[in-house]
C-alpha cells in the first residue's frame, strides 16, 4: 500500500493516523510536494487532491472510502 500526501494536509494526517491505529505502519508514504514523478502519476490519473491510498494498483481518493477500505483490510 502507498499513501500519497502533501506537506500540509489535515486529511492526510487523519488517514495516516487511521492506518497506524489499524496496524499498517509499513505503508509507503509518498509526499507529492517532494516527488514530481508521483505527482504526475496522480495528475495523469485525473486526481487533483490528496490523500490518495493505492491498494493493489487501485487509487482511492475519497477519504471516507479510504477509511472504509482500511477497516475492511483489518477484518
Amino acid at each position: 500500500m502507498k499513501l500519497y500526501t502533501k506537506t500540509i494536509c489535515p486529511k492526510c494526517l487523519w488517514v495516516k493516523s487511521e492506518l497506524v491505529q489499524a496496524g499498517f505502519d509499513s505503508v509507503e508514504m509518498i509526499n507529492i510536494d517532494h516527488n514530481e514523478q508521483a505527482k504526475e502519476k496522480i495528475i495523469n490519473a485525473g486526481l487533483m487532491s490528496v490523500p490518495i491510498l493505492e491498494v493493489e494498483g487501485e487509487l482511492i481518493h475519497d477519504v471516507q472510502e479510504i477509511v472504509s477500505r482500511i477497516e475492511m483490510l483489518t477484518q
